[in-house]
């Protein structure tokens, strides 16, 4: 009996001439070849002759606005269709495999990927692993055995060549550089309580983080003004995507400063983002937040948002605010997750 292992060059080192009549080897050579030429055809046929057409999300800086704006009008589509997510499925994307990579563990985001899978009718494997990011194969290698893969990991650059070598679309839950899913949850959330983010006045206090790197990418491509606060005299930091941010304000006729004083990130804010909390304790109350300061400094329509993890800078009374909308930011992962995944891998939108 003829046992075929798998195709591909290890296919001929398991059949050697020996081990076949010279007629029967030839044809089996020729089965190897049609197969794997069928194989690149299909895979021509999903993502084009070229690995640019994949549809990639690393930074958003190699997005446009309108691209950005329709995966979160997708996402908010999707989110009026279901209300509550549980225990309800479609068959978008049966037979789908998504891979979930992490080289940390990042539960809150794995469950929202994980929940869009199953949504979408999906099924997805989860892998933690301190991967050797080094090997630029490891991208070709997981990519042959998954549709899209969902990355979280300590660094970017190897994260931008693990994608760069990938066959299929590969998306950053979080980065070193980049909270993808978690600012465009947070955008979303904005946009449903505010009907738009152009003009808004967005302030951010809180210790440098991802997600303020996302946000002065996203706040001038989408229209909206940022003032943030994330050091304090004593210790000067500016976030990676200072100067970028700078360059898109120029284009997009929008305002970003950085600032020491929270009163000045505060003022005339609509949105109020607190970042995560310090691990230097002696630095928290640098970025304390309370109502009573919020709305000496703020516009009367004010919104709150926590990043996570929540330390002594916020109090229960911010925290659990009628205006606070933390908790519908983190709900809309799994419907930014999910309308990621859609376009991504059929060019939809819901």
């Amino acid at each position: 009996m003829l046992r075929i292992c798998r195709i591909g060059h290890g296919f001929s080192q398991y059949l050697t001439r020996n081990a076949l009549p010279a007629s029967l080897h030839h044809c089996v050579l020729n089965l190897n070849t049609d197969l794997t030429a069928e194989l690149h055809q299909i895979r021509r046929s999903r993502h084009g002759d070229s690995k640019e057409h994949l549809k990639h999300l690393i930074c958003f800086k190699d997005w446009d606005p309108e691209r950005i704006k329709e995966v979160i009008c997708s996402a908010s589509n999707l989110k009026n269709l279901f209300g509550d997510t549980h225990g309800k499925k479609m068959d978008l994307l049966k037979c789908t495999k998504v891979m979930i990579l992490e080289d940390h563990n990042e539960p809150i985001l794995r469950m929202a990927v994980s929940k869009a899978v199953s949504m979408l009718g999906a099924s997805d494997v989860h892998i933690v692993e301190a991967l050797d990011w080094e090997h630029d194969f490891i991208g070709r290698v997981y990519s042959e055995m998954a549709d899209t893969i969902f990355v979280s990991s300590l660094t970017y650059g190897c994260l931008k060549r693990f994608a760069e070598h990938s066959l299929v679309p590969v998306v950053c839950m979080r980065s070193r550089r980049h909270a993808s899913i978690q600012s465009l949850a947070t955008i979303m959330s904005i946009i449903e309580d505010h009907g738009k983010l152009e003009n808004l006045n967005i302030a951010y206090v809180g210790a440098p983080h991802q997600v303020l790197n996302d946000y002065l990418i996203l706040c001038p491509m989408l229209g909206a003004n940022l003032n943030f606060k994330c050091c304090c005299n004593k210790c000067k930091v500016s976030p990676l995507l200072l100067d970028d941010s700078k360059h898109i304000c120029e284009k997009s006729c929008t305002k970003m400063s950085q600032v020491i004083k929270t009163p000045e990130a505060l003022k005339g804010a609509n949105v109020i983002i607190a970042g995560p909390t310090t691990r230097q304790k002696e630095k928290i109350p640098e970025f304390v937040l309370s109502v009573d300061e919020i709305k000496k400094h703020t516009q009367n329509d004010w919104t709150f948002y926590h990043t996570f993890p929540r330390g002594e800078e916020v109090d229960d009374t911010l925290f659990f605010h009628e205006n606070s909308r933390t908790f519908n930011a983190f709900r809309n992962t799994q419907f930014i997750a999910a309308a990621l995944m859609v376009y991504i891998l059929k060019s939809r939108l819901f």
